[in-house]
C-alpha cells in the first residue's frame, strides 16, 4: 500500500480522514500515537516496542498503518529508524474532527491549521 503524501495546507479529504481514525481506532496504534507525541524528539521502533511491551514484529505492522495514513513519520539515525508523530496531520485530523462535527466555524479550524 503506497503512502499518503498529504498537503498541510488544506483540510483532510474524507478518505484521509477515515484512513486516520481507522488507524487510531485500534489500541495499539493509539498507545503508539500517544507515546510519541509525548517524546518531541521521537523513538526508534526497539524502544517503542519495549515501552509498550509489544513484540517488535508485532510494532511494525502499526508503524506501518501510522505511516501509511501520514500520522507517523520515520527518519534513519544511524543504523535506526527513529519514529515521530506528524504534528501537521495530527492537527490537521483534529481540526476535521471538530469541523465535521460542528464543533468549531471554519477559521477556527484553519487557525489550527497554520500552527
Amino acid at each position: 500500500m503506497a503512502v499518503i503524501h498529504i498537503d498541510h495546507s488544506r483540510n483532510m479529504d474524507e478518505s484521509e480522514t477515515v484512513s486516520a481514525l481507522r488507524a487510531l481506532g485500534e489500541q495499539t496504534r493509539w498507545r503508539v500515537m500517544r507515546l510519541l507525541a509525548s517524546k518531541g524528539d521521537g523513538m526508534a521502533a526497539g524502544d517503542i516496542a519495549e515501552a509498550l511491551q509489544v513484540r517488535q514484529n508485532t510494532l511494525s505492522s502499526h508503524i506501518a498503518v501510522l505511516t501509511r495514513c501520514g500520522l507517523l513519520d520515520g527518519h534513519r539515525q544511524g543504523r535506526q529508524i527513529v519514529y515521530v508523530a506528524d504534528p501537521g496531520n495530527v492537527r490537521r485530523l483534529a481540526a476535521e474532527l471538530l469541523l465535521s462535527l460542528g464543533e468549531v466555524p471554519e477559521g477556527t479550524a484553519r487557525k489550527l491549521l497554520k500552527r
